[in-house]
């Protein structure tokens, strides 16, 4: 074993180029496939930390589905009632949210902002898996003003973790600790630094005077404001469950319903989204494959140098078999010779994820576990080792060990399946993912282009956001007049609508005559005041705009797509509708425009004035900008207020509804870049090799007057034409993968051919750069010293 260990380590070192080419190339790909597979890992654990997730399910609402109407992940208070009377459900619980709240540590005069509270039910610990590290659960539903608080947001607000009994505010409530809870995981959907009995939020509810007719939370049939979890019984039908809620609901109703309650797995809904959009599960898929791909063009690299570098050691193999060596040692030396290329590639790979891995979280925008104790990790890594040397091991030491020796040391090789046809097939394989991957690539840029390019239907240019203290409100008319006297400030409004990118309060609360019974629309919603529209450039394509008067109460101004969807024929002003049984009449008409994220379709809005608004927008430009903002922070600060002054440009918002697309096009280029140079490095160990067996051949055509040109083209010829059938091969894989990748958004890019002529042309440009270095070496060399030992 010793003496076979010397003559693999001397055969490697003899040949330092291919060694380094395939450990480089091996090290490189199971590094980037590791990662990748870190990164599928953690996408794919989302919600499995829960003790038998497989059973719990989260209620999902699909509002008039007979007219594909909109389908969301909420849903009315009373439905969890309505489950807990089901036989086959364990346990029911509801969570409500409040985001972006700020908590006050009154003794020390500490606020902290951007907090997450999440109202639960009193079994809500009982279906999830939330450890507590101190404290009780007994009796916390008992006081709704206590309160459990992660151990991060222990030490934000008090500086340390022993914090049971202390208290602190939020608004004008006083809550106590009663317990700290471990930080929730990074893996998690459900997300909050507060938890705080429902009863809260219950009690709220009430007296603000409830929905209308609805003055409990147990009663409201109309806000679909809480997320409904369901935990089932083993033997338990999901869809059945489901039907059971609705008719549950439906009766509540007195028989008008047209909402459709639907049971969705936990594990799932990271990944998919409540409407059925699963550009999240494609892209974690695609990453998987793409890992898989890298495993199998780090390995086809090994093979291909392997077969290709045959004949130079066919007398070796020769010389092992005539002194008595067994085709079985043989192939046992060519297997164990590949795992310990494999085993320093591994040592590399590991050396690589460490120092990568610090700027991989960064760039995925995640904390993802790199412990050698993470079981799962290990199962990937050992798959990952097992397919590399399945790969890129047997067929090698099945060829080389088959040689006859009297043909092995005459130096030639006799194969029933030639490992020149071997090699090019596989040279055409990893081209052939190369140039998909290219064009992958290439429209997955164009589409985020075409995303940040996009007609929004207003300008959000030079647009800040910011929530003013209540106190504020009380002044506002002198605000906007102080505010508009500012050369800094091109134009302000006051509305409802907390972020214009990605804006969803809607209702069903709207009528017109002529309106069918069964026409269940639901609508966005937004209150705004005069000033809006034209500050933000909407587009008015009929009517007129809000005056400022009193009269506004009783008028509306709705999006194209409402009124096409109410029926209405041109002229639209005039018409009568009631929103929320206000009675009123459409004033205007504003051209379409993008309110959430162009995945989805734009969809029916209506402006109107008679609500509250507490959001304001604030127009500028480029260079007067820090100028305006210190206008804001003073009138700001002249208020009593527990939150610090601050705002969010409207760009920003709109740059981060596609934070995710951004974050995972940018690990695609990295991981194609990655298989890209894999691919190349393996073509260029294949030309140099070329080059090397024809170097007499190149020597005698250059005694007898051949150009360089005439040599490069000779040596090149044959893998340009590989080139060409990959580029064949890759062009409709893209196609259908990238048809099945904008599946998933409403306003998409075109898929013309010029995109895959560039990534063709491209994958080409890389090729030749790679062959012609060796090819043009070659070709010059002098041809004396090739023919010297002849």
């Amino acid at each position: 074993m010793l003496r076979n260990l010397k003559t693999i380590f001397r055969g490697l070192k003899k040949k330092k180029f291919y060694t380094i080419i395939n450990i480089l190339g091996l090290s490189i790909s199971l590094a980037a496939s590791i990662l990748i597979l870190i990164w599928v890992q953690d996408e794919r654990s989302f919600d499995k930390f829960h003790p038998d997730y497989e059973r719990v399910y989260k209620v999902n609402s699909h509002l008039d589905p007979e007219h594909n109407g909109s389908i969301w992940g909420s849903s009315p208070g009373p439905i969890a009632n309505y489950a807990r009377n089901i036989p086959e459900v364990e346990h029911a619980t509801r969570v409500s949210q409040d985001w972006n709240v700020t908590l006050v540590n009154d003794e020390q005069k500490r606020p902290i902002t951007g907090m997450t509270i999440c109202y639960v039910d009193s079994n809500f610990f009982s279906m999830f898996n939330f450890p507590l590290l101190e404290g009780s659960l007994s009796g916390f539903q008992a006081n709704y003003t206590h309160a459990f608080i992660t151990e991060s947001t222990a030490e934000k607000l008090f500086s340390t973790q022993q914090v049971i009994g202390k208290t602190f505010r939020y608004n004008e409530d006083l809550f106590s600790v009663a317990g700290v809870l471990k930080d929730v995981p990074q893996n998690s959907s459900i997300e909050f630094d507060v938890v705080i009995p429902l009863a809260y939020h219950a009690q709220r509810f009430t007296q603000w005077g409830g929905n209308g007719k609805w003055k409990t939370i147990d009663e409201d049939l109309g806000n679909y404001s809480f997320s409904t979890y369901i935990k089932v019984k083993h033997d338990a039908v999901p869809s059945s469950i489901g039907e059971l809620i609705t008719d549950s609901y439906t009766k509540a109703r007195d028989g008008e319903n047209s909402t459709v309650f639907v049971l969705t797995p936990l594990e799932t809904i990271h990944l998919i989204a409540p409407d059925g959009n699963k550009s999240g599960l494609r892209m974690v898929q695609i990453f998987s494959i793409i890992a898989i791909l890298l495993l199998v063009i780090g390995a086809v690299n090994y093979v291909n140098l392997s077969t290709a570098r045959a004949l130079d050691r066919a007398k070796e193999v020769g010389i092992r078999k005539v002194v008595g060596a067994s085709r079985r040692r043989l192939f046992l030396q060519f297997v164990t010779e590949t795992v310990v290329v494999v085993f320093f590639a591994l040592l590399i790979a590991f050396f690589l994820i460490f120092l990568l891995r610090s700027g991989y979280n960064q760039i995925a925008q995640k904390s993802m576990s790199y412990s050698f104790h993470n079981g799962l990790i290990w199962l990937y890594i050992g798959l990952a080792i097992f397919g590399t040397l399945c790969l890129s091991s047997i067929y090698p030491a099945v060829q080389l060990s088959s040689f006859s020796p009297i043909t092995s040391l005459k130096g030639k090789s006799l194969t029933r399946f030639s490992s020149n046809t071997m090699r090019k097939i596989l040279v055409v394989f990893q081209f052939t993912i190369s140039v998909t991957l290219i064009v992958c690539t290439l429209v997955i840029k164009n589409q985020l282009a075409f995303i940040r390019q996009i007609n929004l239907g207003y300008d959000k240019d030079h647009v800040l956001t910011l929530g003013l203290p209540n106190e504020a409100y009380k002044h506002i008319d002198a605000i906007r007049d102080e505010l508009n006297g500012n050369s800094a400030i091109q134009g302000i409004s006051l509305t409802g609508i907390w972020n214009l990118t990605d804006y969803g309060h809607s209702t069903g609360d709207i009528d017109w005559p002529g309106k069918s019974k069964d026409n269940k629309l639901i609508v966005s919603q937004a209150t705004i005041d005069d000033n809006f529209i034209p500050l933000m450039d909407i587009e008015l394509l009929e009517g007129k705009n809000f005056t400022g008067l009193p009269a506004d109460s009783s008028s509306y101004i709705i999006n194209e797509t409402l009124a096409k969807q109410m029926g209405l024929t041109p002229p639209y002003v005039g018409a009568s509708m009631s929103f929320h049984d206000f009675p009123g009449q459409i004033i205007g008409v504003v051209k379409d425009f993008h309110f959430k994220s162009v995945k989805e379709k734009i969809g029916p809005m209506v402006f109107w004035t008679r609500w509250g608004a507490g959001t304001l927008y604030v127009k500028t430009t480029t260079s007067q900008v820090q100028q305006a903002i210190n206008a804001l922070e003073t009138i700001y600060n002249r208020y009593p207020s527990d939150s610090p002054f601050s705002y969010t440009f409207v760009d920003e918002q709109f740059d981060s509804v596609y934070k995710s697309e951004q974050q995972t096009g940018v690990l695609f280029n990295i991981f194609s870049g990655i298989a890209i140079f894999i691919s190349a490095l393996g073509l260029f160990a294949l030309a140099t090799h070329e080059a090397q067996t024809r170097v007499k051949e190149i020597g005698i055509r250059k005694v007898l007057g051949a150009s360089v040109f005439g040599v490069v083209r000779l040596l090149g010829k044959n893998f340009v034409m590989l080139i060409c059938i990959a580029i064949l091969i890759a062009c409709p894989i893209a196609l259908y993968l990238m048809n099945e990748w904008l599946g998933n958004f409403a306003y998409k890019t075109d898929l013309n051919a010029w995109t895959f002529v560039v990534g063709g042309v491209l994958a080409m440009i890389i090729a030749v750069i790679t062959i012609s270095y060796q090819a043009i070496r070659a070709a010059r060399a002098n041809p004396v010293d090739s023919l010297r030992d002849e």
